[in-house]
This record gives structure tokens, sequence and C-alpha cells, in this order.
């Protein structure tokens, strides 16, 4: 293992909560290099957590250690995993969906449910409400510093046996393509779809096109306009919207210089999804 440790959870800063997963891997090994991916996933939100590991974990390095924690269900019968990608990294959650992005867009090579005899910090047998702390944190610390092996931290279970997301994969049709919005560019309001690029190419479409967008909240049309398919912001004037595909190698709707979800009032998710069609001239 690297020694590199990376955390996510809906923890925030506002108290200890993040601190103390800290000090407990630093307990383990103290030269740990510890990260941290994002404290400020909404409370409770598995899909949010998904797709943030999504945007993360294929930049780092073989070998890495991801500890997500977002755990609605903590102290109940979910299992709680370590998931091995097919790029050698290794995610340790709650088996609740947060790993369903990584599932689909990496893939999953194995999978291990974590035995408490191994996996859970000493003397804390008696608290059932912070595994962040004392069965997830503890356990990425004993994989990152290579204190145990993978497969020693517990029986392998079949990836068929995983708690993923439904519905994450966009309809395509010969003319157009439907889509779902996964989630935001949290600080500009960019809305961030499911649709790649490459499926979105397949309708024929090049930079420089019109595009007939609708956006649906259900059976409600929400949002229509013809947008161009540009390559980048600069690409039409402030305050226009546009498509483009974002840094996740998906298609992304914007406004230049603007908040696309705050000037539409447009959500994310079941039951929002996004129909994106070719403009016949």
């Amino acid at each position: 293992m690297n020694k590199l440790l990376v955390f996510q959870s809906d923890f925030g800063y506002s108290d200890g909560a993040v601190a103390a997963m800290t000090g407990v891997a630093l307990c383990v090994d103290p030269t740990l290099k510890i990260y941290n991916l994002t404290h400020d996933i909404p409370p409770f939100d598995s899909f949010e957590a998904s797709y943030r590991l999504l945007q993360a974990v294929p930049y780092w390095p073989e070998g890495t250690v991801f500890v997500t924690v977002v755990d609605p269900g903590v102290g109940s019968e979910r299992k709680s995993i370590v998931a091995e990608t097919r790029k050698g990294q290794y995610i340790v959650s709650p088996d609740n969906g947060s790993i369903s992005h990584i599932a689909r867009s990496i893939g999953i090579r194995r999978v291990f449910e974590i035995s408490e005899e191994v996996g859970r910090r000493k003397n804390s047998e008696n608290s059932h409400t912070f595994h962040g702390r004392d069965i997830y944190a503890y356990t990425g610390a004993l994989l990152a510093s290579g204190t145990v092996r993978v497969e020693e931290i517990g029986p392998e279970i079949s990836k068929d046996e995983l708690r993923l997301f439904q519905g994450i994969e966009p309809i395509v049709t010969d003319s157009k393509v439907r889509g779902m919005i996964e989630t935001l560019d949290v600080r500009f309001g960019s809305l961030w779809t499911n649709i790649s690029r490459e499926l979105f190419e397949r309708l024929g479409i090049q930079p420089g096109d019109v595009i007939d967008v609708s956006i649906y909240n259900g059976k409600t049309r929400m949002y229509r306009s013809f947008v161009n398919f540009s390559h980048t912001f600069a690409d039409v004037e402030i305050g226009e919207p546009l498509l483009y595909v974002n840094s996740m190698d998906h298609i992304g709707l914007a406004i230049n210089q603007g908040n696309f979800a705050k000037a539409y009032n447009i959500g994310t998710r079941d039951p929002w999804y996004i129909v994106l069609e070719k403009k016949e001239v």
C-alpha cells in the first residue's frame, strides 16, 4: 500500500467528528498521508457520496484507500464493506449504494465484508452510532498502512450482493437521448447529467450544433430552449445557456457566468430528467 488515505463524509466541520476519524487513523500509523475529499455531502445522501467518489477516485494512484461515511443506517444490519476497484484503489464504505457510480464507470474487482473482530477499533464495542470512527477510519488505516491485507479484513462476498442504485443509465434512440440530472456543479449551479460524451456523439452532434433541450420534473416540462453545444463557456455570450462536456466527460448544461439551477429552479435525480435532440435545419 502507498499509505494514502482519503476521507469523505456528511459530517461537516462544525464538530470534532472528522478530527476523531483522522486521529484514529494516525494512531494506527502516524506516517499515513491523510486527505479529505469532502465532508459537505448533504446529510444521509449516499447517492451524492457515490457521485463524488466517481469525481475523485479515478485520479488517485493504485493502492489508495478511500473511506466514505454517509450512513443513515449506522448500527443496523447493513453490511460494512471494502471494495477493490479494477484500477486497484480500495473503498471502505457501508453497503448502501455509495459505490454505485464506481461500480458502473470503473468496475469492482472484489468485495470483502468487514469483520468487526479485525476492523473495529479496540474498546469501541459498545459504540453503535459512530462507525465512521470505530470501523471505517480504523479499517481504512489498517489497509493504507499495510498492517492488514484486504484478504484478511473479512470474508469475500459476491459483487452481485452489493446494494447499488438503479436507473442511472441514460436511454438513447436514433434522434434523441434521455438522461438523469445526477448532480450540480455545486458552486456554479451547472446541471451535470448521466449522458456521456460518447453516447451524445452517437447522435451525430458536433460542437456548434443547436440542440433542442427539455427538462422535466416527472411529466411536467419545466424548461425548453434551443441551446448551442459548445466547447467552453466563452463560446456563448454572458448570460446565455450552453451544453458542454464537463470534467466528468459527461454532458452538462450551464449559463455562462450564471447559475442554471437557480435561474430555472431545477432539481436533481428522480423525478428530474433531461431530453436532448439535435435541431433539424
